[in-house]
């Protein structure tokens, strides 16, 4: 047991020796890694956070508010209760990564165009498939090798796209206290994300109100067809009620203005670039160069020595 030891402790004098004895690689190989690192951030591109948050739209939760009293009545009456301004809250956390909503969105031709500039001919007035790179001549031979499937055929920008590039690039988060909802994306060209960011609340409210008209007209229909068949006091009251609270929803989707949410703050940009962080990729390529400059002296050190056991043999 103690010869074990014994030979462990040489082993790891003979490892920091050797490292010792490179440390002059070492050095060379972290400061080669560090000025790299440094290089790419002088060459990367910047991008800034922008930001918006919002809130409901007080007129949709109050509204909510008195639908969620009538629980009793719309019972009573034998009809389903209307859906409430939170509801239409949640559907639109879920609508703004929609291809629906990307539809609507891809109207803004300029917007379009600007989103896809890499792929926008100026000339032609059309979207063309973009120069491979010299990474992506790689990846295209690389990837049917790789993978067995072949490059697809190039499908020029469209609702689907967007949405592709819309939830890739934003990020949504609810506050749970407040209920407010905030809205994130990272770019090169934070003016471009203001106004996708814009653009994407206004159509997403605009498309939510457009179906609210729809479904809330067929709703107040109903109720209306119900009260005129319904017999007791109480049906009807109910229904009434019921017909009030829906021909003020109705008003309030066909007014100008927003409709679900309304914009609490922003759009907000960062003072200073969020990627790519600097500090951090530059303690990542000191620390990274340390371990390469190690890994080759010992490299360097166990083929040495076994160069120099074959020749003694």
């Amino acid at each position: 047991m103690s010869d074990e030891l014994q030979d462990d402790e040489i082993d790891l004098r003979e490892l920091f020796a050797a490292l010792w004895d490179g440390k002059l690689l070492i050095f060379i190989v972290t400061c080669a890694v560090f000025l790299f690192s440094s290089a790419y951030l002088h060459r990367a591109e910047r991008s800034y956070t922008v930001s918006v948050t919002l809130r409901p739209t007080e007129d949709q939760s109050s509204a909510g508010g008195n639908l969620g009293g009538l629980g009793g009545l719309a019972s009573l009456a034998g009809v389903q209760l209307p859906s409430g301004g939170a509801t239409e809250f949640i559907t639109f956390q879920a609508m703004l990564k929609s291809q629906e909503v990307a539809s609507r969105l891809f109207a803004d031709e300029n917007l379009v165009q600007r989103l896809f500039a890499g792929e926008w001919n100026e000339g032609r007035k059309s979207f063309l498939r973009p120069a491979p790179s010299t990474l992506g001549n790689v990846k295209r031979l690389l990837e049917p090798l790789l993978t067995g499937e072949g490059q697809g055929a190039y499908v020029a920008p469209n609702a689907a796209r967007l949405a592709e590039k819309i939830t890739g690039a934003m990020s949504v988060s609810e506050d749970k206290t407040s209920g407010m909802l905030k809205l994130s994306m990272e770019s090169a060209k934070p003016k471009l994300a203001s106004d996708l960011l814009l653009a994407l609340i206004r159509e997403t409210d605009g498309f939510l109100k457009e179906r609210f008209v729809i479904s809330g007209s067929e709703a107040l229909q109903f109720y209306q067809q119900k009260i005129a068949k319904a017999r007791s006091r109480e049906h009807r009251e109910a229904l009434a009620k019921l017909i009030a609270i829906e021909e003020r929803k109705l008003m309030l989707a066909t007014r100008d203005g927003p409709f679900v949410v309304e914009i609490m703050m922003g759009p907000d940009q960062s003072l200073r670039p969020t990627s790519p962080k600097s500090s951090l990729i530059l303690a990542l390529g000191l620390v990274l160069g340390l371990f390469l400059g190690a890994a080759v002296v010992l490299l360097r050190k166990a083929f040495g020595g076994n160069e120099k056991k074959v020749s003694d043999s």
